[in-house]
């Protein structure tokens, strides 16, 4: 058989191996009770306005709390190592998937969008991370035993 076929044939063979290990994994988690996958909003731009970004900082840092989330990476320094990516990379994380969504489309972050996609050129991608595990259940504490 021609080796680009066998490579092709196990890369698929990988990737649908992967799915599959994931979909049981969410339905292992929903099983047994864990907390949904978080959500995170993946932005990686390239600042082309200061003073206009300056608005969107203003406007838009304090928001992702008040939407229980929180900014985890903000890196104008990053170092490429693949690819062509912009030069800052940003992540913000929320408890869930819904919660970021409704995070980016409400009304106070949509009014600060605005300022970050007139000054920058890039992308923001919504993304689920990996499923969690249920928490162990809390175990009664025994009382120390009394030697004799």
């Amino acid at each position: 058989m021609n080796k680009s076929i066998i490579r092709g044939i196990t890369g698929i063979t990988f990737v649908l191996g992967a799915a599959f290990a994931t979909a049981v994994g969410y339905a292992q988690g929903a099983a047994q009770g864990a907390p949904p996958p978080r959500g995170y909003l993946v932005a990686n731009y390239t600042i082309n306005d200061q003073q206009t970004f300056q608005k969107y900082m203003d406007a838009a840092g304090p928001l992702a709390p008040k939407f229980n989330g929180k900014v985890i990476i903000y890196d104008v320094t990053s170092r490429t190592l693949e690819g062509k990516p912009k030069s800052i990379m940003a992540v913000a994380e929320f408890p869930t998937v819904a919660e970021a969504e409704r995070f980016y489309n409400s009304p106070e972050y949509t009014a600060a969008r605005q300022f970050r996609i007139a000054s920058t050129e890039g992308s923001v991608v919504l993304a689920e991370g990996c499923p969690r595990r249920a928490s162990p259940p809390k175990s009664r504490q025994s009382k120390p035993r009394r030697s004799p």
